[in-house]
């Protein structure tokens, strides 16, 4: 005949085997969830540099606009020299010439710039495209792999979960409720061995007299709440 404690190690041991299925089960939706978060943060990230490049590209064309306009001004002005009937007027327009061509040369320069930045920004949108691309692509393997896995692990957790309930018929009717709640608190911790008469889980000493008594096969919890057996007990 099996001993408590060997049926309680069994217990604890298919406990814990339940747990690792069950935390495999619920991994694949997790890492499925934190790739969906991570994706649509890439999106906004990528959204982001659209709305930057279009800015970018709208500030350009209306440089670009001015630049034609004060263009136009100049050749206006340019014409308006032959017809100046003062040689005061003739440096008024003399000066507006001066002053728009500099405004121009300014203009240019920034033209340039926003050029070189609407370049950078049109690589970033690039890179960032592709960076989305490569997490759906990650996305749908991963949801693949975890449906392929899938049902093997429910079939799993499903063959434990039977195996659990029948070696807790070992478990006399009186103790059966603190053993219920030790397992909604606990969940596979609700067991600890006893190793040189110390509980595996709070550390805690016991006395002689109850390592006779785990060593005569009376069931007992720690006063962290575990049910206690020993492991070497055959």
């Amino acid at each position: 005949m099996v001993s408590s404690s060997q049926a309680l190690k069994t217990l604890h041991e298919l406990h814990q085997r339940l747990q690792e299925v069950q935390e495999d089960l619920a991994r694949g939706p997790r890492q499925i969830q934190a790739k969906k978060k991570s994706i649509e943060k890439r999106k906004t990230d990528l959204e982001h540099r659209r709305q930057k490049l279009k800015q970018l590209k709208l500030t350009a064309d209306q440089k670009n606009l001015q630049l034609k306009t004060n263009e136009n001004k100049i050749a206006d002005l340019r014409a308006k020299l032959n017809l100046a009937a003062s040689n005061r007027e003739y440096e008024i327009i003399t000066g507006q010439i001066d002053a728009d061509t500099m405004a121009n040369s300014v203009l240019e320069d920034e033209i340039l710039e926003a050029l070189t930045m609407i370049d950078q920004a049109q690589a970033e949108v690039k890179q960032a495209e592709q960076d989305v691309a490569t997490a759906e692509a990650e996305l749908k393997k991963l949801t693949a792999d975890v449906q392929a896995v899938e049902p093997g692990l429910t079939d799993r957790a499903r063959q434990l979960a039977a195996e659990v309930a029948d070696a807790e018929k070992v478990l006399p009717d009186d103790i059966v409720p603190q053993y219920r709640r030790a397992v909604q608190a606990y969940g596979a911790d609700a067991l600890a061995a006893v190793e040189d008469r110390n509980c595996t889980s709070c550390h805690m000493q016991l006395t002689m007299q109850k390592m006779v008594e785990l060593g005569a096969g009376k069931l007992m919890f720690c006063t962290c709440g575990r049910l206690l057996y020993l492991p070497d007990k055959a």
